[in-house]
């Protein structure tokens, strides 16, 4: 989702649609987070984006389901992670 200002409240917004909810990155007004798909209900996506435009003005946002390369890179980055360790 991007914003002029009300990063906050996007992150509020979020937060009530999941509490596992995780930031992905914040950068120039645009923020990008994860969400359980298990847990949250794409309508309810919806009306939480229409009450935001309601309080603040949305640029842009956007709702993807995950990709094969997401899956690879978050995959990569354990490895990654696990062969700095050992």
């Amino acid at each position: 989702m991007t914003t002029s200002s009300n990063q906050e409240e996007v992150e509020s917004l979020v937060n009530n649609l999941s509490r596992n909810a995780y930031k992905m990155y914040r950068l120039s007004g645009t923020q990008k987070f994860e969400l359980p798909k298990q847990e949250v209900i794409i309508a309810q996506v919806f009306q939480a984006v229409a009450k935001a435009k309601r309080r603040f003005t949305v640029r842009a946002w956007g709702l993807v389901d995950t990709t094969l390369e997401d899956v690879f890179i978050k995959v990569a980055r354990g490895t990654e992670a696990f062969n700095v360790l050992s």
